[in-house]
C-alpha cells in the first residue's frame, strides 16, 4: 500500500472526515483527497513528520524509503525532479524483477541508486554554476 492508502487507513481509524483531518494537519481537504487517492504527494517533508508526531505514528509506517525517495526530489527540483526520482524508482523496481535478490541485496541497490542520484545533481549544479560564471577556477 502507497502512501495515500495509509494516510486514509489512518484518518478512517481515527474517525475523522477529510476536512476534520486536513484542518488537524494545517493543509485543505482539498489536499487530502489528493493524497488519498494518489494524484499527489506532499512536497514537504515536514508533513510527514507532522502526521507521524500528530497520530503517534511511525514515520516508516507513513511513508518508505523509496516514497522518500520521490518526496525529497519532487521538494528538491519539483515536479521535474518528482518525475525523474519515479523514473528512477520504477526502473530499480524492473532490475528485480523475478526474485533474484534478496531483500538486503535490493535495498543496497536501491541506496547506491539513490547516492548516484544525489551526487549527479551535485555535480550538475557545480557544472551549472561554473557555465553561469561562478565560482569558475579562472576566478579562484
Amino acid at each position: 500500500m502507497e502512501f495515500g492508502g495509509r494516510l486514509k487507513d489512518l484518518r478512517l481509524r481515527q474517525n475523522m472526515t477529510q476536512s476534520e483531518f486536513g484542518e488537524t494537519l494545517g493543509v485543505t481537504s482539498r489536499a487530502i483527497i489528493y493524497y488519498e487517492t494518489g494524484q499527489r504527494i506532499p512536497k514537504d517533508m515536514n508533513f510527514y513528520k507532522k502526521v507521524s508526531e500528530r497520530f503517534g505514528v511511525p514515520l516508516e509506517s507513513l511513508i518508505d524509503e523509496r516514497e522518500e525517495f520521490v518526496a525529497n526530489a519532487y521538494a528538491e527540483g519539483g515536479i521535474r525532479e518528482k518525475r525523474k526520482a519515479e523514473a528512477l524508482v520504477a526502473e530499480a523496481g524492473a532490475l528485480f524483477a523475478g526474485g533474484v535478490l534478496t531483500e538486503e541485496d535490493k535495498d543496497a541497490v536501491f541506496h547506491a541508486l539513490q547516492e548516484a542520484y544525489w551526487f549527479a545533481k551535485s555535480e550538475n549544479r557545480k557544472y551549472a554554476k561554473r557555465k553561469r560564471g561562478g565560482n569558475s577556477p579562472e576566478k579562484i
